[in-house]
């Protein structure tokens, strides 16, 4: 899952107080609607189809970089499940994606002075090539980034070397819009080449990551450099000049057109003119390359396939259309959600709530709310529905608020929910080769799309909207009170959501 300048475990605090806004009746759950519940689990429970889903498109697909012939392959796929289940409005909504990028030689890398070692290094995603003969130069290391005074002091070093930061260069795993400011700065002084990492892996293990966004590719060599190379050359570094050299050759096209995959399943009390009249289900089609995408974001493309499936088979679609809709371009900065909601601005009062999968298949405890306080009253009436399956929780936690295709909705003021479930062994394998089909466990991944089913059904066929729609200031209120204010702004600069 992003997004990952963002992978990088981004600090963010918990959303506790209160918004003052617009209160919402009390929601409800009919006896309908427990019943067609009821048989949705028990559908998605023993008769579910997500744990072949994911095998065909991981083992069958692929890994799929956002507008490589892959992703285009799964498009096609989808497609053709959506409407094999009988969907609705079965379509792609287009949006240009600056560049796509594939890898087409492996990185090498090598320390030439003090003395030769050859380096565990890969290419940063959406990254040029490097020139002929590679680049190579002296290494300076910056131990902290901020202020950026500090920084200006060293310009003359930094220009023309290769720049080495990793997560000491923070004071410890840094914030989104520390990455987003330090990144900026740093090109700003126009090194060589920079090489990064932020100790999430060890050497020869590959976590797929770019410094760019909004598929630009950099205007330099960027290349991650696995944990033990760089504390080596920081140790070598405390006693003399370090060189280091490093070369690899990247595919790249201009201008490449991407899909977003949408789908529906009309709701049967609906009429042009309600509102709140449609409830999204989306998740991301796109991964990274190293393996096959299988947990991120296979798993999510999966429950919504799932879902699909087993809502149709009820034959009582909900009161409010669901509308199903798999994004591209997450990973390079949620490009896909952020092109569907400026193309579908003046529809967000119609959407009653987003639900956003893209956390792995291990098992959902419940919901987080995104920094919507209020979405905890709006879901007391459907959590008895998920107790079953223990998954009747809410959590204030904001980690993954800009960090997901949620975003650009919830900057829009639309409820927004992302499912909540462990992720251990997920976070292990995330942008690795290890995101392979076998990681996934079909028990659990029953589970969270029978919690997700269960959620977005109960909401589309209440009688009541789910939650208030905020309002701009109240958007801005609540990000404040989630010490988030400084993030908003960043992603905003660097057009992940759209400036409300």
């Amino acid at each position: 899952m992003l997004t990952r300048i963002i992978s990088l475990s981004i600090a963010a605090a918990l959303a506790v107080p209160l918004l003052a806004q617009t209160s919402t009746p009390a929601n409800t759950v009919s006896e309908p609607t427990r019943t067609a519940v009821r048989e949705l689990i028990g559908s998605i429970l023993v008769d579910g189809k997500a744990y072949d889903y994911d095998r065909e498109l991981a083992d069958g697909i692929g890994p799929r970089l956002t507008g490589s012939a892959n992703y285009d392959r799964a498009v096609a796929w989808s497609m053709e499940q959506f409407r094999s289940l009988g969907l609705s409005n079965v379509h792609t909504e287009s949006f240009t994606s600056p560049a796509s990028w594939e890898p087409e030689v492996a990185a090498t890398g090598t320390i030439l002075e003090p003395r030769k070692q050859t380096l565990h290094i890969y290419s940063a995603g959406w990254n040029p090539s490097t020139p002929d003969g590679g680049v190579e130069g002296n290494v300076v290391y910056l131990p902290r980034v901020f202020p950026t005074s500090e920084l200006d002091a060293e310009k003359d070093k930094i220009a023309d070397s290769i720049v080495l930061f990793d997560n000491q260069s923070f004071g410890g795993p840094p914030t989104f819009e520390a990455i987003v400011q330090a990144t900026l700065r740093v090109h700003a002084l126009h090194p060589r080449a920079v090489i990064f990492t932020f100790g999430l892996n060890g050497n020869g293990t590959q976590n797929a990551l770019l410094l760019t966004t909004g598929g630009q590719i950099s205007d330099m060599p960027v290349a991650q450099l696995g944990l033990e190379d760089d504390l080596l050359i920081k140790r070598m570094l405390d006693k003399g000049p370090v060189t280091v050299q490093f070369s690899f050759k990247n595919r790249i096209r201009r201008n490449v057109e991407v899909q977003n995959v949408v789908a529906e399943i009309p709701g049967r009390d609906v009429s042009p003119s309600s509102p709140s009249s449609v409830v999204v289900v989306g998740a991301h089609l796109d991964s990274w390359h190293p393996g096959t995408g299988a947990q991120d974001n296979g798993t999510g493309i999966a429950s919504i396939l799932e879902i699909a499936r087993a809502v149709q088979s009820l034959g009582r679609p909900p009161r409010r259309t669901l509308r199903f809709v798999l994004f591209g371009g997450e990973e390079e900065g949620l490009m896909g959600s952020h092109a569907y909601v400026e193309r579908h601005k003046a529809e967000m009062p119609s959407l009653d709530a987003v639900l956003i999968s893209d956390t792995g298949s291990q098992r959902a405890t419940g919901w987080y709310v995104m920094g919507r306080e209020d979405e905890k009253d709006a879901l007391a009436a459907i959590e008895p529905l998920l107790t079953g399956l223990g998954a009747d929780q809410t959590s204030s936690d904001t980690d993954f608020l800009f960090r997901s295709d949620h975003a650009g909705f919830n900057v829009l003021g639309v409820p927004t929910l992302m499912l909540w479930n462990s992720m251990d062994r997920y976070e292990t394998l995330v942008h690795q080769a290890s995101d392979t089909f076998d990681s996934v466990v079909r028990s659990d991944l029953n589970q969270t799309v029978a919690v997700t089913g269960s959620t977005a059904y109960a909401i589309a066929d209440a009688p009541q909207p789910f939650a208030a729609h905020l309002s701009h200031a109240e958007v801005a209120d609540m990000f404040r009170k989630c010490n988030a204010a400084a993030d908003f702004n960043s992603a905003k600069v660097i057009g992940w959501v759209p400036s409300n």
